[in-house]
């Protein structure tokens, strides 16, 4: 039986992925990252956004991807964790939705990982669920705290 999900949909790397709304602060336009020395390898760097320093969270190196070069007209996703706010940049965003869809659980579709929530399946078609609360480990968190308090100025 299919359920209303509010999400924001987004595509990178030809793929269809979407994030929970509620996770959503806002997109924002590419912007000039930092490097952050020490961070885990799908950390790509720091931004300034609004005077706090966010981490860049890099999908295309969590999922194995190849490097993209950035480009001007790339959006970023402003995002929300139990754990932090974060940034994440993709080719492009769509306007949030509602929308009217079947959920399946990774698990029940044998998808090795922690790289996704699961599956979304509409008459517009399929949508990945990416899970952000999962995007690092536990170790990777804490090394990039760390990494973080390093280069924070106080």
């Amino acid at each position: 039986m299919a359920t209303v999900y509010s999400v924001l949909p987004f595509d990178l790397h030809g793929q269809c992925f979407a994030l929970p709304a509620q996770q959503v602060v806002r997109v924002l336009p590419a912007l000039l990252t930092l490097p952050l020395p020490a961070a885990p390898r799908a950390v790509a760097g720091l931004c300034n956004v609004h005077g706090r320093l966010l981490p860049v969270l890099d999908i295309r190196a969590h999922f194995g991807w190849p490097a993209a070069e950035p480009r001007r007209w790339d959006h970023w996703i402003w995002a929300r964790t139990g754990r932090r706010e974060l940034l994440l940049p993709v080719s492009r965003c769509h306007p949030v939705c509602e929308l009217e869809a079947d959920f399946y659980p990774v698990d029940e579709l044998h998808i090795p990982g922690r790289l996704l929530q699961g599956v979304l399946r509409s008459e517009a078609g399929v949508l990945l669920l990416k899970d952000l609360e999962t995007f690092l480990t536990a170790a990777e968190d804490a090394a990039l705290g760390e990494a973080m308090a390093d280069h924070v100025v106080v």
